[in-house]
């Protein structure tokens, strides 16, 4: 049987630390790192199992050390399949929201990550 993918962009391994805000809990921003990105969404850690379908705003800090501000709607969430990983649960996100000056960031993030 043949697996068809249904993301609308190939995703690029990406160990970037980000900063995620998920409301309704208590405001504070949790520290954690992508799994991988594309130019439409990305695989997070997760210190918390975050509910389908929820709002998440993050920061995703570049290794330029600019920041790029995107919110995104949690697409999938599942335990993290390495037994002493330093976070429990791994979230896919789909971008809602970026502004044109983050996008052209996160393509050139990409990029770089690309060749390396």
């Amino acid at each position: 049987m043949e697996f068809q993918e249904r993301r609308a962009a190939a995703r690029v391994p990406a160990h970037l630390p980000i900063k995620y805000f998920y409301r309704p809990a208590n405001g504070a921003a949790t520290t954690t790192y992508t799994v991988d990105l594309s130019e439409t969404g990305a695989r997070v850690e997760a210190l918390d199992e975050l509910p389908l379908g929820a709002a998440i705003a993050f920061l995703v800090i570049a290794d330029s050390n600019q920041v790029m501000d995107v919110r995104g709607q949690i697409m999938r969430v599942e335990p993290t399949p390495e037994p002493r990983a330093p976070a429990p649960y791994r979230i896919g996100v789909r971008f809602t929201q970026i502004s044109e000056t983050d996008r052209t960031l996160l393509t050139q993030v990409l990029e770089r990550l690309k060749k390396n």
